[in-house]
């Protein structure tokens, strides 16, 4: 059984999408917008991390992972998503975050 996460983000499946590349871009500034007006917004932090993986964008990716638990420290899925860039990145699973 999982433990519970805060946050509507779910594990990323493969980097082949089901929606229009204008749907994701869409997504994308939204996010990037939210978060512009709000750096600690986790939810929003937490999508984009999600969406970037989605992407292939391992890196970027493990940056939003590491903002979401800088913020809380405790959310599973960042903790999840962190150590599955940091593995498709070639990063050590014990790096600091």
């Amino acid at each position: 059984m999982r433990a519970a996460t805060i946050g509507p983000w779910a594990e990323p499946q493969s980097p082949i999408l089901d929606r229009s590349s204008d749907e994701w871009v869409a997504r994308l500034i939204q996010l990037q917008d939210a978060l512009t007006l709000c750096p600690t917004d986790i939810l929003a932090r937490g999508e984009l991390a999600a969406l970037l993986e989605r992407l292939g964008q391992h890196e970027e990716a493990l940056f939003n992972w590491r903002a979401v638990l800088a913020c809380d420290p405790n959310c599973l899925m960042a903790h999840e998503g962190a150590a599955r860039c940091r593995r498709r990145t070639g990063r050590p699973l014990q790096s600091s975050m």
